[in-house]
């Protein structure tokens, strides 16, 4: 069979039948139209596509879906095609959606949406990323290659392994899904990188804790009690940043003496946990129920709030100020959660209820791995409390009477 496509029809010859191969198209003078092929009588535009690193063909089709039927119109159907890879509007072959689009049919999932808003604006800025990296590439082609090009583009950028890290925890989150609703068979092996361990925290000394307190009226002149207040409340209960500002006086329980924190699913667990009162914590709380503001609710209203009834968004520049004025610049909220444990340690009380105080389900691992870390001057009393059951004599004293009961008759 002749071809056409040297008559100048753009048609190519074939088998006929549907394992026909690829051929070149030529045009009237026999020259190869790049890009352009055919197979069975229908053109192909063939596309190098970035994302997935390897070349793609297209069947050319009219406005109505239809086979393009002359060279002509196979040209125009090319370039439009072109246009929309530049565009980055091209849909690939198959029935395998985009990654950005299954991005987009991940977050209207009811099982996402239940996630905590923090959570999700993470995720989200997290994916963006890979949109713009990957966004048009289809959901099974996404290969580890393609994830490692923007891992180390992010790393050359000075990016920490773990922020990279947890842009990688998000986009397995969203292929994870993907193998649910059937459009991968497995999961590709996103392999984390190495994270530099961090430093251990230290702990303010008692004398510390004292002088942090009372910068607080002289940093802040407009909030100073309430300020106070809260940091506090987070150094005798154990209670994270936000946990605590979202604690209202009804989950005060002043008879039976401990507190709620967490009540609706706002603790980072979303589970409640209840605090007992120790000496400090209840005399507080007394305290600030005397000034207790009768229109709203909350331990740590809103100094904005109008006639609503709203807790405080957060203390973070009045603790910037504060820690600047006691010349204590290391600290941060959480080290006023790490206070509150590792006093819990240096006092004797047992792990497990540590961990509940905390909200922790581990049966206080945590607890001893990482908030454990105990003050110097405690560390040096118990080593003196340790006598291995043997009377308090200097060591050559004491092998010198074992001698003597040695060569006793």
């Amino acid at each position: 069979m002749k071809c056409k496509a040297a008559q100048g029809e753009g048609r190519t010859s074939g088998r006929g039948e549907h394992g026909a191969q690829f051929v070149a198209v030529r045009d009237s003078r026999k020259r190869k139209v790049p890009g352009l092929y055919a197979r069975n009588g229908r053109y192909y535009g063939q596309l190098w596509m970035k994302e997935e690193r390897t070349a793609r063909r297209f069947p050319l089709l009219d406005e109505d879906g239809n086979p393009i039927a002359n060279l002509n119109a196979a040209k125009e159907a090319f370039e439009i095609l072109r246009h929309a890879r530049r565009e980055k509007t091209l849909r690939p072959l198959g029935n395998r959606p985009l990654l950005a689009e299954y991005i987009a049919t991940y977050f209207a999932k009811a099982e996402i949406a239940q996630k905590r808003p923090a959570t999700l604006e993470k995720e989200r800025c997290s994916l963006d990323r890979w949109k713009r990296h990957m966004g048009e590439a289809r959901i099974d082609r996404i290969t580890l290659g393609m994830t490692a090009a923007l891992i180390d583009e992010r790393l050359r950028e000075g990016v920490s392994a773990r922020t990279v890290n947890l842009d990688t925890i998000a986009l397995r989150n969203v292929l994870k899904r993907a193998v649910k609703d059937g459009y991968l068979k497995d999961l590709p092996k996103l392999r984390a990188l190495k994270e530099a361990k961090p430093p251990k925290r230290g702990l303010m000394t008692p004398v510390e804790f004292e002088r942090f307190l009372a910068a607080v009226p002289v940093a802040c002149e407009k909030n100073a009690v309430q300020v106070g207040d809260y940091l506090q409340f987070l150094a005798y209960s154990g209670a994270r940043e936000q946990e605590a500002l979202k604690i209202r006086w009804e989950d005060v329980d002043f008879e039976n003496e401990r507190v709620s924190i967490g009540a609706g699913g706002v603790s980072k667990n979303h589970e409640e946990r209840e605090v007992e009162f120790n000496d400090r914590l209840g005399a507080l709380l007394r305290e600030m129920s005397t000034r207790r503001a009768p229109d709203c609710s909350w331990l740590f209203p809103s100094p904005q709030r109008g006639q609503r009834d709203e807790h405080a968004r957060t203390f973070r520049e009045s603790l910037r100020l504060v820690r600047k004025k006691a010349n204590l610049e290391w600290v941060g909220f959480h080290d006023l959660r790490h206070w509150f444990a590792s006093f819990c340690v240096m006092a004797g009380l047992d792990f497990m209820t540590i961990a509940a105080w905390m909200g922790h389900k581990d049966g206080g691992i945590l607890v001893g791995k990482v908030y454990g870390h105990l003050l110097q001057d405690h560390r040096r009393q118990a080593a003196r409390k340790l006598n291995f059951g043997m009377a308090a004599m200097p060591p050559q004293h004491l092998y010198a009477a074992c001698l003597q009961e040695e060569t006793r008759p």
